[in-house]
């Protein structure tokens, strides 16, 4: 059971994002992934979409590029440093190859078996941890994380992030206790492989310092002299083990350039052209001249100048990436959290989307691995390795709730997920022998509340999939927003006990556009869903879109008829997107009034309105 247990599961989870990854369309930029992905493989330029790291982008064009589908030339696209270059991408390679749908489907079939290729590895870093019945509490929060399961079959980078980040700092632990050149080869190989998945792991290297330093902190004097560190702490002096640390990151380093070819790499840093205040050192925005500027050219101090006649040993668009991610944090964009609109975001908003889109149960078992800490025994490895695995965790979700330019994607987060669930998971031990002695009294009812916690979570997402990109707990539906007095009310329609019972599972979902909007629940994921709605209903001749996101709606099967009226209500049937009904120019809040006939998925809204409805809205307004 230990030995095929956990694959058995995994993989069936595998076979779970199959059928999102076939039934969804193509959400933000995922075509342009895909299509970037393709021009890398074919002609070496990382030009299209260097505002993230390659690696998911060429899993998931392998597949289109063996099958010879057609992509855009640097004619087609114009490429410049500042541009994003990844939507016309996109945009011209869904005109150029029919099969698209095909490929993007194939795509998503190799992100799936990276995703399961890191869930294994993971696995592998809880049960060593905290032990085997630790790590199917791992399984089960984090194979049925809603998060796990909407993006993990997708052509984004954040399950894969998250995964292999995790793995890299489990080679790393395995370094800290025993550091040998071959530990450290593996550690800085992973290291290598998760920051090809997205820069915000950029936070290991000095993350990697520190822990380095606080592992070698001495030991308590129970801890030395147990066995088991006997055996596994390893007397390498001081110096040689910041050797090995160096030549971890030089490892990283050289797979990170293996990842792109090595195109550009060791450019002079004076020769780039920024676009953002950190990098070009002027003031604001509009001071920065339209081709950019760089800070390390000459005209800045005497030590940027020096820097910049210095060889980066990174590629040219890995630091041109990082430059254009960076701006869009320093410029600021529109952002939602609890009905309100802001110019920028908010240092809580991470906190807030991880409280309501976590399944109860898992935030359950958290607060019962905290108790376990702090009032019970055999429950907490030692201090040092507790810190390896909380520690990455608490960092990355510092480091993206303080990037406040703007606050949108709750996704941005997941890469300190895998951290939290491992943490999380110590509760298994109380299945073990040697800590139920230890508690005998408490054993028990931690056992049960870890089934029921347990079931709660996994049962909660279940009952939302396969829409679990839409995910939302209980507490959306019951937790207040400001703008809740400013939301109109929908007209009351009288309903049994039965009709309104069957909207608890999913009220969670239901209620979600009060408190996020976005990737959040509405990453345009449910056009091709709405296509094969429209076609189960032959009745609706014509209905109007609303749809929010980029894929043209004129290659769809829906018998469209334009757009609907803004701020108008008039009768027909509409399809509007949630983001849409919630937007900032409040176009389409009017819908707010109606009820849906139907909805597909979370994300869009069917309504069939009726002249006489228009006419009571307004008297109900």
């Amino acid at each position: 059971m230990n030995r095929w247990l956990p694959s058995i599961l995994i993989i069936t989870v595998g076979l779970f994002m199959v059928i999102p990854a076939w039934f969804e369309s193509s959400v933000y930029n995922e075509y342009g992934r895909l299509a970037s992905g393709v021009i890398y493989l074919k002609t070496g330029d990382y030009s299209p979409f260097h505002v993230n790291p390659p690696l998911v982008n060429l899993v998931g064009a392998i597949p289109a590029t063996l099958a010879g589908a057609i992509h855009a030339t640097r004619a087609d696209l114009g490429i410049s440093s500042f541009g994003r270059d990844e939507y016309e991408a996109g945009n011209l390679f869904i005109k150029k190859n029919k099969n698209h749908r095909t490929l993007l489907f194939s795509g998503r079939l190799g992100c799936i078996v990276l995703v399961l290729t890191g869930l294994f590895g993971i696995f592998r870093f809880a049960r060593t941890f905290y032990g085997n019945s630790a790590g199917y509490i791992f399984l089960g929060l984090c194979l049925f994380s809603p998060y796990i399961l909407g993006f993990g079959p997708l052509v984004v980078p954040d399950v894969p992030s998250a995964l292999f980040g995790a793995i890299s700092v489990y080679f790393l632990w395995r370094w800290l206790r025993s550091p040998d050149i071959g530990n450290a080869f593996i550690a800085g190989l992973l290291l290598g492989i998760a920051e090809l998945c997205k820069f915000t792991l950029l936070i290991f290297y000095p993350l990697y310092v520190i822990m380095w330093l606080i592992y070698r902190i001495p030991a308590k004097k129970a801890e030395t002299n147990s066995e088991e560190n006997l055996k596994t702490e390893s007397q390498v002096p001081l110096f040689r083990q910041f050797l090995q640390l160096i030549l971890i990151f030089a490892v990283s380093l050289s797979i990170i350039n293996m990842g792109y070819f090595f195109e550009g790499t060791g450019k002079p840093l004076r020769s780039f052209q920024f676009q953002t205040i950190m990098f070009t050192g002027y003031k604001t925005h509009k001071e920065i001249p339209s081709g950019g500027g760089n800070r390390f050219d000459g005209s800045g101090n005497v030590v940027e100048t020096v820097l910049g006649y210095l060889p980066i040993p990174l590629p040219a668009n890995f630091v041109q990436g990082i430059d254009t991610q960076r701006f869009d944090f320093e410029r600021g964009l529109p952002s939602y959290l609890r009905g309100e609109w802001s110019d920028h975001g908010w240092w809580y908003f991470y906190l807030y989307a991880l409280l309501i889109k976590t399944p109860l149960g898992t935030i359950g078992i958290f607060l019962l691995a905290i108790y376990c800490t702090f009032f019970l025994k055999g429950y907490n490895s030692r201090f040092r390795d507790e810190l390896v695995i909380l520690l990455p965790g608490v960092a990355i979700l510092v480091f993206v709730s303080s990037q406040t330019g703007f606050s949108i994607h709750s996704r941005y987060v997941i890469p300190a997920l895998p951290f939290f669930f491992i943490w999380t998971s110590k509760v298994g031990r109380s299945f073990d022998t040697n800590v139920q002695k230890l508690n005998p009294r408490s054993t028990i009812y931690i056992r049960i509340m870890c089934i029921v916690f347990s079931i709660w979570s996994i049962g909660s997402s279940i009952v939302i999939y396969p829409y679990s990109i839409s995910y939302f707990n209980e507490l959306a539906a019951v937790l207040p927003t400001p703008e809740d007095v400013n939301y109109p009310k929908p007209m009351e329609t009288p309903r049994s006990f039965w009709c309104q019972a069957k909207y608890i599972p999913n009220a969670g979902p239901r209620n979600g556009p009060r408190h996020l909007l976005d990737s959040n629940i509405d990453w345009g994921q449910d056009l091709f869903r709405l296509e094969r709605w429209c076609k189960k209903h032959p009745e609706i001749r014509k209905i109007k879109v609303a749809y929010w996101r980029s894929y043209p709606l004129d290659l769809t099967k829906i018998p469209l008829n334009g757009p609907p009226p803004e701020n108008n209500p008039q009768p027909g049937w509409y399809a509007v997107s949630v983001n849409h009904i919630y937007d900032r120019e409040k176009r389409y809040r009017y819908f707010l009034y109606f009820e849906p006939y139907a909805t597909i998925g979370y994300s869009i809204y069917i309504y069939h309105i009726t002249l006489k409805q228009v006419n009571d809205a307004y008297s109900h307004k």
